[in-house]
């Protein structure tokens, strides 16, 4: 069994590059290490990158929307490709959203820039988070963490489904 049929029914994280714990809150702090200080969606408002997250996340969305997951793989970061197959990323997402039903309303909620993740190398990761209404659940939540992957731009590095 892989790590997406192990998932609990309702919530799947679809991610191999970034633990799942890493996606929506701060790391965990060593004792011997002071905290890590986040930069949250107020800290930053008029960071370019973020308005540019926004809009690669709603993009990358769509394409999960109408049911194009391969392309979401391949609109994935590089480092993302080469953790995760196609074909298991095909399977897992193909098996999460239709679960959902259409997409009735995304609204943004907030997001969230990191230089740090657990077992990543140092970068600008940025987190973007909306609610959902799926025509089969009323309270869904995705989260989309991109990072900038060379002269691709900014790419999809973890995906999170409730």
């Amino acid at each position: 069994m892989n790590a997406i049929e192990r998932a609990a029914v309702g919530v799947l994280v679809l991610t191999l590059a970034i633990p799942a714990a890493a996606q929506t809150v701060a790391p965990k702090s060593d004792a011997k290490k002071a905290p890590e200080k986040v930069a949250a969606t107020t800290t930053a408002p008029t960071d370019p990158d973020v308005a540019l997250a926004k809009k690669a996340a709603l993009d990358w969305l769509a394409l999960a929307d109408a049911g194009k997951y391969e392309a979401t793989w391949d609109e994935a970061a590089t480092s993302f490709q080469k953790a995760q197959s196609k074909a298991d990323w095909v399977k897992g997402l193909g098996g999460a959203r239709p679960t959902k039903g259409k997409l009735i309303t995304r609204t943004f909620l907030n997001h969230e820039i990191r230089t740090n993740l657990p077992n990543l190398p140092p970068g600008k990761y940025i987190t973007v988070r909306f609610t959902c209404v799926f025509e089969k659940q009323s309270d869904g939540a995705e989260s989309v963490t991109f990072i900038k992957d060379g002269t691709r731009g900014l790419r999809m590095m973890s995906y999170f489904l409730k």
